[in-house]
């Protein structure tokens, strides 16, 4: 009887070890400008969870690694939001955007050479 209580307590660790969350890889549009926006932009996101990214400026396009069970995708939004960017999932409030500096202002590209 000891043993299968043992047994039975072996298994559930490892069925819980099992379930642990594995990272996601995922990748959407941001919009940026320069280069300074891609550091801004990647520094957002530099968090807890957060397991490799990489902004890439000519396609506008964030690759990030990411553990679920740390940080939502929602989340993530919301981290490059508050720096300012618009994502494709949603927009930077006026407020957010306007603290960006001059030469980033994406919304409005004919700015920049």
């Amino acid at each position: 009887m000891k043993h299968i209580l043992v047994l039975a307590l072996c298994m559930l660790s490892f069925g819980a070890f099992a379930q642990k969350t594995k990272n996601t890889t995922t990748s959407f549009w941001v919009a940026g400008a320069c280069g300074m926006c891609e550091k801004t932009i990647e520094n957002a996101v530099d968090v807890n969870g957060v397991k490799a990214l990489d902004y890439d400026l000519t396609a506008h396009r964030l690759t990030i690694t990411y553990n679920p069970a740390k940080i939502s995708l929602d989340q993530i939004h919301a981290l490059i939001n508050a720096a300012g960017y618009d994502t494709e999932k949603s927009n930077a409030t006026d407020e957010q955007y306007n603290r960006i500096h001059q030469c980033c202002k994406y919304r409005t590209l004919e700015q920049h050479p």
